[in-house]
């Protein structure tokens, strides 16, 4: 279905927007559809031909014999098992430490796939085995740690490049006090950016004093606390109360696998399990 604008699709691929209208005219192996205003509209599959053109000019064919190229080739299509072969594979460079190979793989995927495609389903689901895999004390802090770092620093500028919905609220995403497992909340801050939110992350390590002196300087509508660990709920609760009081007027949602282990204690703050639930809550503010 096509979805991308123009703009967005020159962030994608890297070919600017009067590049991507000649090779429409000239070569005419995308065909954009149009608003009821007349902006053109692309398809994943419209992103992938320009992606797989780019790579044959790298390689060192000219335009034209890339499109010939493409015309005897079949239709570039998502490759399920190429997701997983680069999924497992960034997975056991991160988990190895080996940050050449994790950013040569990383850099695959994104020159193979949309965003979008690489985010849901090659690093979403790494941020989950990631998060189930410390969880279950199968591999240590450390690992955590450096995958969330590596994920973060490669997919903060990226994000930033998605296009914005200045109508949808700014929401503000930190960890609980004392909590410093970040994988959950980098995964929702993915999720809300690639649906047009403004995001501030703060991360953490950021004590609730600080918090309530910095939402003075951020115009925002909703804060989303991530906890992990269950000995920081009480530490949650506490910091819940103190914006609260301080900014009465902020809508505050929690998550986290701690917090979805005592759902009860948080009431309507509690922002579901899913990508679909959060999308649900979401539509409340």
């Amino acid at each position: 279905m096509p979805k991308y604008s123009i703009k967005t699709v020159a962030s994608l691929t890297g070919v600017n927007p009067t590049t991507i209208r000649a090779w429409e005219r000239r070569y005419q192996f995308i065909v954009p559809s149009r608003t009821e205003s007349g902006h053109r509209l692309y398809s994943e599959q419209d992103v992938e031909k320009i992606k797989w053109v780019v790579e044959k000019q790298r390689e060192g064919l000219t335009v034209s014999q890339a499109i010939q190229q493409l015309h005897k080739a079949p239709e570039p299509k998502p490759d399920r098992l190429y997701d997983e072969e680069l999924k497992d594979g960034l997975m056991e460079a991160l988990l190895t430490f080996d940050e050449r190979q994790a950013h040569d793989l990383i850099n695959r995927a994104f020159n193979t796939f949309s965003f979008e495609k690489v985010t849901t389903d090659i690093i979403g689901p790494l941020l989950m085995d990631i998060g189930t895999r410390w969880e279950n004390g199968t591999i240590t802090i450390a690992h955590e740690h450096f995958a969330t770092a590596f994920l973060r620093s490669r997919l903060s500028t990226l994000s930033l490049q998605m296009p914005m919905n200045p109508f949808l609220p700014r929401i503000v995403c930190v960890c609980a006090p004392d909590e410093m497992h970040e994988i959950g909340l980098l995964f929702v801050t993915l999720f809300l950016r690639q649906h047009g939110y403004d995001v501030i992350f703060l991360g953490s390590g950021i004590p609730k004093e600080d918090l309530g002196t910095a939402l003075h300087d951020i115009d925002a509508k909703c804060l989303v606390f991530s906890c992990t660990l269950t000995e920081h709920l009480n530490g949650l609760e506490e910091a819940m109360a103190y914006v609260r009081a301080e900014h009465a007027d902020l809508v505050i949602g929690v998550g986290g696998y701690a917090v979805s282990q005592h759902a009860d204690r948080f009431g309507s703050s509690f922002l579901g399990n899913s990508p679909e639930a959060w999308t649900e809550w979401l539509s409340t503010i």
